[in-house]
């Protein structure tokens, strides 16, 4: 049988298809599935890369071996890396230097979220406010809305607010936040809702 010639249409079809399938695979994991264990073998798999390392510490609360990997980060994840920190000033208490660091980072989004949230825990409501109109993604407004009623006692509303960002909430985002719950339920020093 004589080799079989395919048009070279159809193999830059071949190859068009294999690489939409290999990205869409990332993609629904990263930003679309709602199964969090997916999410985290997805994760597991590939600790040795230190952004997915990075996530994995964060949302098991490692904040020792979060900042070292948001360290390791840069070129393309110099936002993801001053995201993370900002994230871990903010869970060591460290306002000002948590509040600097969400001033550089470009994203419109990331960086009114990270402000509201400083602003929040500072008492600064109007500021507060101000910076979570801003904040374009709707699961984060609910974390926001999430967190103020924690801090005014309210547990009701904020397990609303927090179950309603959940579920909102896919892939690597819905991750995080599922995580960040179950540790800080088991806090008993526990100062924020996530």
């Amino acid at each position: 049988m004589a080799g079989v010639q395919i048009p070279d249409w159809a193999a830059v079809g071949i190859v068009i298809a294999l690489v939409v399938v290999i990205v869409g695979y990332h993609a629904y994991v990263l930003f679309w599935t709602k199964n969090i264990q997916f999410v985290e073998a997805y994760l597991k798999k590939r600790k040795k890369q230190p952004y997915y390392a990075l996530m994995l510490a964060l949302a098991n609360g490692d904040l020792e071996k979060a900042e070292r990997y948001a360290e390791q980060l840069t070129g393309k994840y110099e936002e993801a890396r001053k995201s993370a920190l900002a994230n871990i000033q903010i869970e060591k208490n460290q306002l000002e230097e948590a509040a600097d660091i969400a001033n550089e980072i470009k994203n419109d989004t990331v960086r009114y979220y990270n402000q509201a949230l400083v602003a929040l825990m500072q008492g600064k409501e109007e500021q507060f406010a101000q910076a979570k109109n801003n904040v374009a993604n709707r699961v984060l407004r609910y974390v926001l809305e999430a967190e103020k009623a924690f801090r005014q006692g309210d547990k009701k509303e904020a397990e609303q607010l927090g179950h309603l960002a959940i579920s909102s909430a896919r892939g690597l985002q819905k991750y995080v936040l599922v995580r960040s719950l179950e540790r800080q339920q088991k806090n008993p020093n526990r100062h924020s809702f996530f």
